[in-house]
């Protein structure tokens, strides 16, 4: 029986990180793992469908960035933190008139 593969990360300054903040990244990173090998190297149905009705689908995990004030939401989305947050800080500021919010 094949033992389960590990890698090991370098945290920074792992003084900051509390037991549940490593739990945190913990489950974090066994989702990502779980969502990436879901379907291995054969296409999920939904896929096949979708491939079938002629569309070509390309997935990956992304950051979402939500920014609520009073009734408004805007929301962005993004392949790194600092791209979605650049995205959102776009959004937000469509609201600003001659610099007031």
């Amino acid at each position: 029986m094949n033992e389960p593969r590990r890698i090991a990360i370098d945290l920074p300054g792992t003084e900051a990180f509390r037991d549940d903040d490593l739990e945190v990244l913990r489950t974090t990173l066994q989702t990502i793992v779980t969502l990436s090998m879901e379907c291995r190297d054969e296409p999920c149905d939904s896929s096949r469908r979708m491939h079938r009705e002629g569309w070509d689908v390309h997935w990956g995990l992304t950051w979402i960035a939500r920014a609520r004030r009073g009734g408004v939401t805007e929301e962005a989305t993004g392949a790194t933190r600092s791209e979605v947050l650049a995205r959102l800080q776009q959004l937000t500021s469509l609201h600003e008139v001659d610099g007031c919010p």
